[in-house]
């Protein structure tokens, strides 16, 4: 926990660096579960609780960057191909992700009180990789512990995005609804690190599974409660009338015409 609270005040610090035009903080919390190896998944089972915090830097009302910290259990119960197969452990997920609301959107404004946003960018998640010889040996071929990797402690590139839709509460308080997917650059989320690969009597490695391809998915899906701690640029007016707020531009009554 006290990681997790450093690590977000970290990034509190470096985006609050970058302007004071409209600084949030939020809270996550909802549920995570995984994709990935396995070929049957019970997924009643296979959701798990999941919290965070993050804080988002405002540039407008259309576009916004947000570093993003998520943790929690990710497990499943199942089967892979036609043996039982069941994991479970601690994700620390963190992310830094460009944000774009598809109407204009800032916290506390009451002219445009909610907005659907999509969400993309990059992030690391950190979990214990678990190789253990007596349950994967009925299921993978002889040859795949002549290569197998040790257990030990991952740290694995992630690509998150998502989508999402923001409300505003109050002067300084909003909530939001928001569902997201990481696509992660390891094969050991699941404990089944390339699973079918095996060594041919030459001496040759065949692998199906490698840092750029593999079938491990995270997915998040949870409500976010918002406090305004900057309410920054007070000047930011529509562009347009309200029945035409799908425009795409950012207009400041003090720019001139």
């Amino acid at each position: 926990m006290k990681q997790l609270v450093a690590i977000f005040l970290i990034g509190f610090l470096a985006v609050e660096a970058l302007g004071q035009q409209s600084v949030d903080v939020g809270i996550f919390g909802g549920t995570g579960t995984y994709f990935g190896d396995m070929t049957k998944i019970d997924f009643q089972k296979s959701t798990n609780p999941a919290y965070g915090g993050f804080v988002r830097f405002n540039f407008n009302p259309r576009y916004g960057l947000r570093f993003n910290v998520v943790n929690g259990t990710i497990g499943a119960e199942g089967k892979f191909e036609t043996y039982p197969w069941t994991f479970s452990k601690n994700v620390l997920d963190i992310s830094l992700n460009f944000e774009f609301n598809f109407m204009k959107y800032i916290v506390g404004d009451k002219t445009t009180p909610w907005s659907t946003y999509i969400s993309g960018g990059v992030g690391v998640q950190n979990y214990k990789f678990t190789m253990d010889q007596g349950l994967l040996a009925p299921m993978v071929h002889p040859s795949y512990f002549q290569n197998a990797e040790i257990s030990g402690s991952v740290v694995a590139p992630t690509v998150p995005f998502g989508l999402g839709v923001k409300y505003t509460l109050s002067k300084r308080w909003g909530i939001g609804l928001e569902g997201s997917l990481r696509k992660t650059f390891s094969d050991k989320l699941d404990d089944l690190n390339d699973p079918l690969s095996y060594v041919t009597p030459e001496d040759i490695q065949i692998k199906y599974a490698d840092q750029t391809h593999n079938n491990d998915w995270t997915a998040y899906v949870g409500i976010h409660l918002v406090y305004k701690m900057i309410h920054g640029n007070q000047e930011w007016e529509l562009k347009t009338p309200r029945k035409n707020m799908l425009d795409w531009g950012i207009w400041n009554k003090n720019r001139k015409q």
